[in-house]
């Protein structure tokens, strides 16, 4: 399946983007955090993974800095580029998450994907809800349930 759209990055991309001002900050430890996250979250062959791959922290004079009365641009490069990926990944869950509720609203029951969205929203661990869905599901029409799950498959699957 594609990473590309696995909000699970966004908190990682955060914790980037904080690490970022930290006043006990290392560049090349940084940056090659910051790559892994980019590239399972996106892939190696992606803009923001080959933006920051080539980006080079050798603005490092102070008087510089304080010549160019700008701060760090570097740091503020990343900064925004992290703060897209972000926004990125945000726009791409939306998207996903109202293809899969189109998707199950039409092959299955009614209420079944506003029971299943109650599920997947509710604080308790996956492995429930996993377990709740399966049971909502085996009361639906196998063959609508088929039907739905090779729907996603290929969604998910087109968006790589």
């Amino acid at each position: 399946m594609s990473s590309e759209i696995n909000s699970s990055y966004i908190p990682m991309l955060e914790d980037r983007l904080e690490k970022l001002w930290n006043r006990s900050f290392d560049w090349a430890a940084w940056k090659k955090g910051t790559l892994l996250v980019l590239k399972n979250a996106f892939g190696e062959e992606s803009a923001y993974y080959k933006q920051l791959f080539k980006t080079d922290y050798e603005y490092s004079s102070w008087s510089l800095r304080d010549t160019a009365g700008s701060g760090d641009p570097v740091k503020s490069s990343c900064a925004e580029l992290l703060e897209i990926c972000i926004m990125d990944l945000k726009q791409k869950s939306t998207n996903q998450t109202l293809q899969t509720g189109e998707i199950l609203k039409k092959f299955l029951s009614s209420e079944t994907p506003d029971q299943i969205e109650a599920i997947i929203k509710s604080d308790v661990p996956q492995f429930e809800k996993e377990e709740k869905i399966e049971e909502i599901l085996a009361k639906q029409n196998s063959k609508a349930v088929l039907k739905s799950f090779s729907s996603l498959l290929v969604a998910l699957t087109n968006k790589q």
